[in-house]
């Protein structure tokens, strides 16, 4: 199994979620995506790739 980069996990975890809070919010909702959910989505996946790296770093 060939070693993915580091960025696509991070972009993944972010991407992914926010496409289906889309799709899901365009067909069976009918309405826009909240921007403070995508906010607080992308804050999450930067704090928990943050602790990911540190304690990489420490072990």
């Amino acid at each position: 199994m060939s070693a993915l980069p580091g960025w696509v996990l991070p972009t993944a975890m972010f991407v992914v979620p926010v496409l289906v809070a889309v799709v899901v919010n365009r067909l069976f909702r009918h309405r826009r995506t909240n921007p403070n959910f995508v906010l607080a989505w992308f804050v999450a996946v930067c704090w928990i790739f943050a602790v990911v790296v540190i304690l990489r770093q420490v072990r």
